[in-house]
């Protein structure tokens, strides 16, 4: 009787093994015949993540495109909700503004206001790109720093990062 027991048990545990093991092959099988797009817990699959996103020199691209030939007069960023870069400058004798998604390059905002006296425009290729500012600033304040907004613009006749 004991030996009847134990020969349930082990041919129980073989039966569980096997549909185990069973299942395992299915699914490697199956894996390498279609190729899932789920990379893991929390992960999107690649053609819903975006493809394109923009940096502040496309962010000041997509304004030149907007207004040919018009002069930059600062340039913000903001990543506090949905990221953006806000573009401002002169066109035309007046002060545009435009608003880029970070991830998309889309225009989010954009405003036209009215005619202007001065122009305080900066020259981008001239100055120190955000990274750069931002590994001097850290080494002043500390590691504990963080950036979630960066607008440079002209003062006193030099560009400026706040």
């Amino acid at each position: 009787m004991k030996n009847v027991k134990k020969v349930s048990k082990v041919l129980c545990a073989f039966g569980v093994s096997t549909v185990l093991l069973a299942g395992v092959v299915g699914a490697a099988s199956n894996h390498a015949n279609h190729h899932s797009n789920w990379n893991g817990i929390g992960s999107v699959a690649p053609s819903a993540q975006a493809n394109y996103s923009v940096d502040y020199m496309g962010a000041v691209t997509v304004f030149q495109q907007q207004f040919p030939g018009a002069s930059v007069k600062s340039i913000s960023y903001d990543a506090k909700h949905n990221p953006y870069y806000e573009v401002e400058g002169y066109y035309n004798n007046r002060e545009v503004e435009i608003k880029v998604d970070e991830a998309t390059g889309q225009i989010v905002g954009k405003e036209v206001k009215g005619y202007t006296k001065g122009n305080k425009a900066i020259n981008v290729q001239n100055i120190i790109i955000p990274e750069v500012a931002e590994t001097k600033a850290i080494e002043k304040v500390g590691a504990d720093f963080q950036t979630m907004e960066w607008t440079v613009e002209r003062e006193n006749g030099r560009a400026v990062y706040e």
